[in-house]
C-alpha cells in the first residue's frame, strides 16, 4: 500500500541548516580532518553521561551483537560494547575511526571492531553482515531507513536532534563574535517536519516504531573558569589569545560547583526511535 503523503520529501526540510554536509561530486570526506575530529570528540566526551539517556530506551541483551553505523569517536559504540556481545564501529573516516579505538582502549573495552568504510558502500552479505541492533546516531546511515532496517535481526535504531541545538549550534554559540573561528549556519527549527516525520516514514514502510524523547546536554567540571576557556577554545582549532567575548559567552553556561570550581552545562534534547524489522503480520 502506498502511503498518502510523501513523507521522503517532507524529511529533507527536517535537516538542520546547521548540519554538515558532504558536497556533491566529491570523494573528499569532510569529517576526516583534524579540525572536525578532533572537535567531535572533544564534545562526545562531554556528552557521555547523557548519551545514556538515548541508549537506555531500547533493550540491549549480553548476546546482542551490534553495528553503529557513521560511528564517529565512538560516543555510541564505546557504552554500547559494554552492554552487548560485540559492536561493529563503521565510519568513513579514518581519523574519527581512530579517536573511536583510543577512546575503546580507554574505556577497558575489547569487544569493540572498527571499519573503514562508507555507508553507500556497504552491502549486505558481502562487506557486512547483519546484526542485531543496527544503530545510526546523526550519521548518513539514517538516510536510507530501508537500508538500515535489512542490515538488523531485532531493532533498528535512529537516533537525532529533537528540535533542539546541535553540535554546530552550541560550538557556534560559545564562538559567536569570534572573527576568526568556525562559522555554522543557524539552525532551522520547525516542528511541522521534525521527528514525527521519520516515525510515519517508518510506520509507512509496515514497521510499529517507539519513540521517546530525552534530555541531552554537554557537560564537563573544571577547577577554575581559565581552565575552562582554555579547553573550550579548542572546539574551534584556533590559536592566539582568548578574547573577552569568548569568555563571556563560556560564562552564560558555566556555574560553580561543591568541589570550588566550575561545571559547564549546556542542555538540548534528542530523539530514539527504533523498531523491530521483522513486523509481527496480522
Amino acid at each position: 500500500m502506498s502511503p498518502l503523503i510523501n513523507w521522503d520529501e517532507l524529511r529533507q526540510l527536517t535537516m538542520p541548516a546547521g548540519t554538515p554536509r558532504q558536497p556533491e561530486g566529491t570523494s573528499v570526506n569532510m569529517f576526516d580532518n583534524d579540525q572536525s575530529a578532533n572537535m567531535y570528540n572533544q564534545v562526545a566526551k562531554m556528552e557521555k553521561s547523557y548519551t545514556l539517556n538515548q541508549i537506555n530506551a531500547f533493550e540491549t541483551l549480553k548476546n546482542d551483537t551490534v553495528l553503529d553505523i557513521g560511528c564517529g569517536p565512538g560516543r555510541i559504540s564505546v557504552p554500547m560494547a559494554q552492554r552487548a556481545k560485540s559492536v561493529t564501529s563503521l565510519d568513513s573516516s579514518p581519523k574519527m575511526l581512530a579517536h573511536c579505538k583510543r577512546n575503546a582502549q580507554e574505556a577497558g573495552v575489547t569487544n569493540l571492531n572498527t571499519l573503514l568504510l562508507d555507508w553507500k558502500d556497504a552491502e549486505l552479505g558481502k562487506n557486512i553482515e547483519q546484526h542485531d541492533i543496527v544503530i545510526a546516531s546523526r550519521s548518513t546511515g539514517a538516510s536510507d531507513l530501508k537500508k538500515l532496517s535489512s542490515f538488523a535481526k531485532k531493532w533498528a535504531v535512529t537516533i537525532a536532534w529533537a528540535n533542539a541545538p546541535n553540535i554546530p549550534n552550541i560550538v557556534g554559540d560559545l564562538f559567536t563574535g569570534v572573527p576568526e573561528a568556525r562559522k555554522f549556519p543557524p539552525m532551522r527549527n520547525d516542528r511541522r517536519i521534525s521527528y514525527n516525520v521519520t516515525y510515519n516514514m517508518i510506520y509507512d514502510m509496515g514497521y510499529e516504531p517507539n519513540i521517546r524523547v530525552v534530555t541531552d546536554g554537554f557537560t564537563k567540571d573544571f577547577a577554575s573558569k581559565a581552565e575552562a576557556y582554555q579547553d573550550l577554545w579548542q572546539l574551534n582549532s584556533i590559536s592566539g589569545t582568548i578574547p573577552p567575548v569568548f569568555r563571556e559567552n563560556c560564562d552564560k553556561w558555566l556555574s560553580k560547583n561543591s568541589q570550588g570550581g566550575v561545571t559547564f552545562r549546556r542542555e538540548t534534547r534528542s530523539y530514539v526511535i527504533w523498531w523491530d524489522p521483522n513486523p509481527v503480520k496480522f
